[in-house]
This record gives C-alpha cells, sequence and structure tokens, in this order.
C-alpha cells in the first residue's frame, strides 16, 4: 500500500500527486500561451512604434533646422539691397547690424574680383577687420558655384579663410557683387541640442558627401566615420525613411530626413531587437507574471490538494472495512457533495442498493439542471456585461469628439484673434504706403508716355526745343517719383523700427549734455527754417553708462514731434530740454514744448503704433511708439506724458545712470 502523496511502484500516481501535478501544468500550458501571444502581438507592434517615431523625429529635426537657415538666409538676403555707392560708413553700419543679431561668425562683401572690400565680424574679433579686408577669396569653392549657378545658394563644410575651423556659408549675388555669410561654429551644435534635448540614443547630421557635421550621445569612431555607403540608396525626401544603421557596432532602428536646402541627412536612432529598452521591459513583465504563477501555483496546489483527498481517503477505509464485512460504520462528512453522497450510499448499500442507485440518479439529473441553470445565468451575465462595456465604450467616443471639437474650436478662435490683430496693423501701413507708391506710380507711367512720344518724333527728326521739353518733362517726372518713393521708404523703415533691435545699441560711458547738444546740432538746419525755438538746460556732470544711439533717437523723436503737431499753424513756439539727478542712481529727463497739446480722444492710446493726428497727411504714427518701446526696453527706464490743450505737452523720462545690459551687448 503507497502512502498518500507517493507514486506507486508501478508508476501509478495518488489523488494528491495529480492534482497538484494538474494544476501545475495547467497554469504552466496556459500562461505560456498567454506570454507567447502577448509577445507575439505587442514586440512587433512597439519596433514599428519606435521606428515611426524616429522617422517623426528626424522628420522635426530637419525641418528645425530648415527653419533656423531660413531665418539666417532670410537676415543676410536684406543686405543684397545694399547700394554699393553709399558711404563705406553706412554699408558697414548695416553689415554690423546683422552681425549682431547671432548666428553668423562672419559677413563679407566681395567685389567681382573676388576680393573682401567690407567684413562684418562679431564685436570681439572687430580688431581682426583690418587683416580680413582686401583678401582673395575668389578661389573659395562655394563663391566659384554662386557665380555659375547665379543665384544664393549653401555650401557643404570648408575651412573658414578667418579663423581655419570648419565651417558652412550661404554667398548671395547682387549687382556684380557677392554676399558670404559663414555661419558660427557652434551654431549647429546649439541647434541640435535644444531640438534633441530628451533623446538619449545617438542623433546624427551629415552632410551631401557623408561627412559628420554635427551629433549627440556618438562614439569618437562615428565621428570620423563616412556614412555615405550607408546611406547609399536612400531618398528620405521630406516624409523621412527609417532603416537600420549600425552605431558603435550595435544595430539601430534610424529615421532619416534629408533637408532640400542644404543637402543634410538627419538620423535620429533607437535600440532594436533585444536592445530596446521598451521590447526588454515587456519580455521581463511576462517572464515574471510567469514565474510568478508558477509559484502561486506550487503554495495553492498541495493545500487544495489535500482538502480534496481527506474525505477520499476516509471512505476508502470504509469501503475495505465493508468488504472485510464490517457494517455499521460511519463515514465522515467533507464539504464536496459528491463524497458525502457516497457516504450516505455506503451506509445504506446493505439493505437499499437498488433505491439508492435511483436516488443517485435522481440526484445526479438535479445537479446537471443546476449546472444548466448556471451556465445560463452565466451567459446572461457575460450578456449583460458585453452591453454595458459598448455602451461605454461609446461614451468615451463621443467624449473624445466632443474633446477635439472643443480643441478646433479653440484654435479657430486664437487664429482669428491673430488675423485680426495682424489685419489692423497691416491696414495701417498699407494706407500710409498708398499714396506715395501711387504718385511715384503714376509719375513713372507719365514718363514711359513721354518716352514713347519722344520716339515718334525722332523718327520725323529730332528739334532742340523738343529735346529741352522732352528732358524737362523727364526730370520733374523723376524727382516727382524719386521724392514719393523716398517717403515710402522712409514708412517701411519706421515700420520695421517699431520693434527696437536691442543688440544694435552700443554701449559706452558718456555725458549727458554732449549728446544732446550733438543732437541738437544736428538738427539746427531743420530749427532754421522754422521761427521755433529750443533752449536746453543740462547739468554738465551728469554722466550716464547707457546707450546715446537710442537715447538719440527718443529725443529726436520727441523734438520732431513737437515740431510737426505741437506747432502746426502757429508762428512762434518753445520747446524745453531740461535735466536733473533724481536719487542716487537716476535723472529725470524732460521735453516740454508750449504748443497746441494732445487731443482728448488720442492720448489714452498715444504711445501704440499707428496714432497720429496726421494719418494718411504724411503721419506714420509709429514715432512714440518707437520712443516708448526703446526707453523702456533699451534703456530700463520710464515714460509719462501731461497734457494741456492749447497749453503745451511735457514728456518726463525717468533713466538709470547705468542701464542694464542687453543681451549680446557688452
Amino acid at each position: 500500500m503507497s502512502t498518500p502523496g507517493q507514486s506507486t511502484a508501478t508508476g501509478e500516481w495518488s489523488l494528491r500527486s495529480s492534482l497538484v501535478a494538474l494544476l501545475v501544468v495547467a497554469t504552466l500550458v496556459t500562461f505560456t500561451l498567454i506570454g507567447i501571444a502577448i509577445l507575439a502581438y505587442r514586440v512587433p507592434a512597439i519596433m514599428a512604434e519606435d521606428r515611426e517615431h524616429m522617422r517623426n523625429e528626424a522628420v522635426g529635426l530637419a525641418h528645425y533646422f530648415e527653419q533656423l537657415i531660413d531665418s539666417l538666409e532670410g537676415r543676410l538676403g536684406t543686405l543684397a539691397a545694399l547700394d554699393m555707392s553709399m558711404s563705406p560708413r553706412q554699408i558697414q553700419r548695416f553689415l554690423d547690424s546683422v552681425i549682431a543679431e547671432g548666428g553668423f561668425k562672419a559677413i563679407y562683401v566681395l567685389n567681382p574680383k573676388g576680393h573682401v572690400e567690407y567684413v562684418a565680424l562679431p564685436e570681439e574679433a572687430r580688431e581682426a577687420r583690418a587683416n580680413v579686408v582686401g583678401a582673395d577669396l575668389s578661389r573659395n569653392p562655394l563663391l566659384a558655384s554662386v557665380r555659375t549657378l547665379g543665384r544664393r545658394a549653401w555650401s557643404d563644410r570648408y575651412l573658414s579663410a578667418l579663423t581655419g575651423d570648419a565651417t558652412i556659408g550661404l554667398a548671395i549675388p547682387f549687382d556684380g557683387y557677392t554676399l558670404l555669410g559663414e555661419v558660427a561654429p557652434g551654431f549647429a551644435s546649439e541647434v541640435l541640442q535644444a531640438g534633441t534635448e530628451d533623446l538619449i540614443y545617438p542623433v546624427l547630421v551629415v552632410d551631401r558627401a557623408g561627412e559628420y557635421v554635427v551629433g549627440r550621445n556618438l562614439a569618437e569612431s562615428d565621428r570620423l566615420r563616412n556614412w555615405a555607403a550607408e546611406l547609399n540608396g536612400v531618398s528620405p525626401g521630406r516624409m523621412g525613411d527609417v532603416r537600420q544603421i549600425r552605431f558603435a557596432g550595435r544595430p539601430y532602428d534610424t529615421g532619416l530626413a534629408r533637408s532640400d536646402k542644404l543637402q543634410w541627412t538627419f538620423m535620429v536612432a533607437y535600440p532594436t531587437g533585444m536592445d530596446n529598452p521598451r521590447v526588454r521591459v515587456t519580455i521581463a513583465l511576462v517572464l515574471v507574471g510567469f514565474v510568478g504563477s508558477i509559484l502561486l501555483a506550487l503554495v495553492l496546489a498541495p493545500l487544495w490538494a489535500v482538502r480534496m483527498s481527506a474525505p477520499l481517503q476516509d471512505l476508502i477505509a470504509q469501503t475495505r472495512a465493508l468488504t472485510s464485512g464490517t457494517f455499521g460504520g460511519k463515514v465522515s462528512r467533507g464539504r464536496i457533495l459528491e463524497f458525502n453522497q457516497l457516504a450516505a450510499d455506503m451506509e445504506s448499500m446493505a439493505t437499499a442498493i437498488r433505491e439508492r442507485q435511483g436516488e443517485l440518479e435522481k440526484s445526479e439529473e438535479r445537479l446537471l439542471q443546476s449546472l444548466q441553470n448556471v451556465q445560463q445565468l452565466n451567459l446572461l451575465l457575460e450578456h449583460r456585461v458585453e452591453l454595458r462595456t459598448i455602451d461605454l465604450e461609446r461614451a468615451n467616443r463621443e467624449l473624445s469628439e466632443a474633446m477635439e471639437t472643443l480643441k478646433l474650436a479653440q484654435g479657430e478662435l486664437v487664429r482669428n484673434e491673430t488675423l485680426a490683430s495682424l489685419g489692423n496693423l497691416v491696414g495701417g501701413v498699407a494706407h500710409e504706403l498708398n499714396t506715395p507708391i501711387g504718385n511715384g506710380v503714376m509719375a513713372v507711367s507719365t514718363m514711359h508716355d513721354q518716352v514713347r512720344t519722344f520716339r515718334r518724333e525722332m523718327a520725323n527728326g529730332l528739334r532742340r526745343s523738343t529735346l529741352e521739353a522732352f528732358v524737362e518733362r523727364v526730370e520733374r517726372g523723376s524727382e516727382i517719383a524719386v521724392r514719393n518713393l523716398q517717403r515710402a521708404n522712409e514708412l517701411i523703415t519706421s515700420f520695421k523700427q517699431v520693434a527696437v533691435d536691442q543688440t544694435s545699441a552700443q554701449r559706452r560711458r558718456f555725458k549727458l549734455s554732449e549728446v544732446i547738444d550733438e543732437i541738437l546740432m544736428t538738427m539746427q538746419p531743420t530749427l532754421k527754417r522754422t521761427p521755433f525755438r529750443v533752449e536746453r538746460q543740462i547739468p554738465d556732470d551728469l554722466v550716464l553708462e547707457s546707450y546715446p544711439g537710442p537715447l538719440g533717437q527718443v529725443l529726436t523723436n520727441l523734438l520732431t514731434n513737437a515740431l510737426t503737431h505741437g506747432f502746426e499753424g502757429r508762428t512762434y513756439g518753445l520747446i524745453r530740454v531740461s535735466a536733473e539727478r533724481h536719487g542716487d542712481d537716476q535723472i529725470i529727463l524732460r521735453v516740454a514744448d508750449d504748443g497746441a497739446g494732445i487731443q482728448p480722444d488720442l492720448f489714452p492710446r498715444i504711445f501704440d503704433p499707428f496714432v497720429t493726428s496726421k494719418l494718411g497727411r504724411g503721419g506714420s504714427g509709429l514715432g512714440l511708439h518707437i520712443v516708448w518701446n526703446t526707453v523702456t526696453v533699451v534703456l530700463g527706464g520710464s515714460i509719462t506724458v501731461n497734457s494741456t490743450s492749447e497749453q503745451g505737452t511735457e514728456f518726463r523720462i525717468i533713466l538709470p545712470l547705468v542701464a542694464p545690459r542687453q543681451p549680446n551687448n557688452g
């Protein structure tokens, strides 16, 4: 006789061991199938999601680079409108203003022979300007390419003639000259750092020849490597592409995108296969669940087997007693219905075997009916759960659609507000530009008709009187066109000055009285043609460390406003410019006139753009907005105004003795 829980010598298993093995095997097989199904579905999905994410990252990085490159190209392109007949000082000032905005480490103006006529360098390197002017850059490959193409172009990496460092350049031809801008060495690294802050795996940018430009999270061997072979036959286009590339000897799923402007390729990598962190986590979770279920089965199976086998052992003992002729023994009851029924049958088996057999059959029928009822109840419950699940999914879907509609409406409201504001600004500028440009077009059209008439008269014989009349009409028409185009240019320049260029201001230590005297001397020719006077009361001991250029612009605008608006229609007038110390670290600068004052309806909006009493009659309404922006942003001060009708206007400006330092200015 074998003991409970052990297998017999003939290979038979006890009920307890069989129950334990059955529960463990069932758990093992079930969870193995579930785990394989999860991995077979989830791992390819993870890999596909990561590849799509890398492709989007590469496309986004390429787009981000192109936006910043377009910004640099637009800033350098503004210099292509330079009139080379201007004074060298004016040309140099335009070049310095663009270089001060950052992004470029050098800007050259090359004459038709390829020699440097002008050069703009950052403030810390301007002492090298004299060594660069006159240098021969005619052998620069970018210059030769631009002359061949006849249009602007970007270069691959080359060695800068200024520093010998690797750089990239942009060349723009204009009027026989060529603008050549070299991008600062750290520009690409800064752009890559800003665009890939959350990426911890290899990110690489290579030029059209497959040479390294900039990258992150790369081994030194990858920086020295030529990537042309890996990119052979790949044409990502604007939608990007994905392929498997090895970095430091390990395979990565790599998103690829190519810039149409630079012909650079942008690569964003993510580990593939078992190196993928998400794949490893998924496999680890499945293994942990598998091991946990096995351990739980090994703990619970013996306990359950003991409860199942204990009543059966008692029944086996009673059966042996019956075979030996012992009757009337009481069989202990357990919690299992079948075992209890078997015990009752055994107790009455001697006298009512047939009767008990019928009762057992009836009991089995009742048990079957009960099971059928339970199954029906289970089916009904599952149906109700499915209906509730469908209702919940439909409610979630409707809620998601409502949220999307709300987001679209919110975005539309923001765009409408932005377009309305932009329309007001452009409308004011367009209204002001209409008159001078229309007059210029009219003058040019008239000259065009005169030229056609003159050609017809030339065919019939040219007389001196006809020539003189033609020259006089052309000269008069040219003057009208030039005068109106200059007016339009002034309006456009004023409009561009609405955003004060903080980086173009030069900071130095100066006496306030000397700067104001210089400004008044500059305006003296204008003042001589008017009956108005300007008095100044500036102590000689007021010394500021600030930006004299923006301060001069503020004072010039205030004086011009007083002459143009305050004294309109008057034959006399006085403007008083005064200053005094205010506390230990500030001064008060006052500009007051005894003119007509500011109209009450304009006073609350006097510093807003395009607010003027002469809109459409020569006034753009940008002067006081520029004044307010310059005082508050560049000079670090504040400005207020007091005005009384027919008694005059006073502007009160409070400035610090030491102005706050502006970005990119010493």
